[in-house]
């Protein structure tokens, strides 16, 4: 019995088959094809699945590493147009070479007969991070950060709300479905897009009206319509005393929060319709933390404005020990527990700002700050311990699957039993031996 998983779920993980399917006419016919060639070409069979879901996701955080040289501040637009041009082109690379890395993981898994659990909470696992770390790098992309929380916010949440509600769905109906427009297939797509687009056009391409203005001015479309609508969110992205529109980025990220927003009600709701309201339990600790990042940001801008990429990390790394949750309590066939231990500092920093404690400034800075580092050390450590868990109940290795590993009770059992039963054969053939040969000398001196 280990720390995260029980007997019980030891068990339930032998038993454990993948179920899931993804819609995506882009996968099925573009990128699914692309990376079964690369797998059948020029990928050898001894190379591990779970190896080529992490070198996926080594570029995307070499990727990250590169903005975080030349932007660690998260400043914005106009401060970012003296950024060099290849940082952008280097992080679309990144993200189609993540993308495709990561349909290739399980054709490899299928190929070499290593699909195992473990490569479906890793491939989960590093789709977790790979969130947080893409949606920071589009934010440089398009040049928003500081003195913007407001789109930096939806953002981030513009990926995280569809990956949650999608593993939150899987927990209860035992399978991942992606729809026909999915963040894995067409939002990686767009998101190496945008990259592109700031390479060759440059960042401030995004802080101007032009598509509003074909759109809407220029062509008529629903003139005065969503004049209201629209003066309400520009108002939110920038505050502004007269509309003039909504900018490029804003308009891309209005698009990714109503498609995100539609996603979450028609999986919450069939989920609920099917499988009750006590569902919706497991949706609090996500909520807790949406509402946590709202609270914070709202009464402690300064500290949220001087470790903005920070703070974005840190919802980052709560949102990867959430989501992992789920999938392992799915495998295991054990109860998620809406209560997340980790959640437990946000809640009462966020408690705290609210009610006036915590004074806005460099110390609830430093707090907040500190709370990130106890998060990263948590979720490692917890990913550490899942892992080693996992490969021992399996008799498995992460990276290799040459190696059959021997250190599991389970294959030690077996294996002393073996030896004990060749001893056994061994010892009684011995005495046959002996009998026979003692019977023949018998035999012998009375013919003699």
């Amino acid at each position: 019995m280990g720390l995260f998983i029980n007997a019980v779920g030891a068990q339930a993980l032998k038993d454990y088959k993948y179920s899931g399917t993804d819609l995506s006419l882009t996968y099925k016919y573009i990128l699914s094809p692309l990376a079964q060639y690369n797998v059948d070409h020029f990928t050898p069979k001894s190379l591990a699945p779970n190896t080529i879901t992490f070198l996926g996701l080594l570029f995307m955080i070499l990727s990250y590493s590169t903005m975080y040289l030349y932007n660690p501040d998260l400043t914005s637009y106009p401060s970012t147009l003296s950024l060099p041009w290849w940082i952008f082109f280097l992080n679309g690379s990144c993200m189609l070479i993540y993308q495709t890395l990561d349909n290739m993981d399980g054709k490899q898994a299928r190929r070499t007969s290593s699909s195992s659990p473990l490569g479906m909470l890793f491939d989960h696992g590093c789709d977790a991070i790979n969130s947080p770390l893409g949606s920071v790098n589009w934010c440089v992309a398009m040049g928003i950060g500081v003195g913007q929380p407001f789109a930096c916010f939806w953002t981030l949440i513009g990926s995280a709300i569809p990956f949650y509600f999608s593993t939150w769905e899987e927990y209860y109906t035992g399978a991942l479905v992606l729809p026909v427009i999915n963040g894995p297939s067409e939002g990686l797509i767009l998101g190496a897009g945008v990259s592109f687009y700031t390479a060759f056009a440059g960042v401030e391409k995004w802080h101007e009206y032009g598509v509003y203005d074909t759109l809407f001015s220029q062509t008529g479309f629903a003139e005065g319509i969503f004049d209201d609508q629209a003066a309400f969110a520009a108002n939110l992205f920038e505050s502004n005393d007269e509309f003039r529109g909504l900018k490029n980025y804003q308009l891309l990220i209005c698009l990714a929060a109503f498609c995100a927003i539609q996603e979450a009600f028609l999986k919450g709701y069939s989920v609920v319709r099917s499988h009750g309201l006590k569902t919706a339990l497991n949706l609090l600790p996500f909520l807790a933390l949406l509402s946590c990042a709202v609270v914070v940001g709202v009464y402690l801008p300064l500290a949220v404005a001087g470790n903005l990429r920070s703070f974005m990390c840190l919802f980052g790394a709560l949102f990867v020990e959430q989501v992992t949750a789920l999938m392992l309590a799915h495998m295991t066939k054990q109860e998620m527990r809406p209560f997340r231990v980790v959640l437990v500092p946000g809640v009462a920093i966020a408690g705290l700002s609210y009610f006036g404690v915590m004074v806005d400034g460099e110390e609830s800075a430093k707090v907040v700050l500190m709370y990130t580092i106890f998060a990263f050390t948590f979720v490692g450590f917890k990913f550490t311990v899942v892992i080693s868990e996992i490969t021992e109940c399996l008799g498995i290795y992460c990276f290799d699957i040459m190696t059959k590993r021997g250190d599991t009770v389970e294959y030690v059992v077996k294996k002393a039993t073996k030896a004990s039963k060749e001893s056994s054969n061994g010892g009684e053939k011995k005495s046959t031996r002996k009998a026979t040969r003692s019977s023949s000398r018998g035999r012998s001196k009375k013919n003699a």
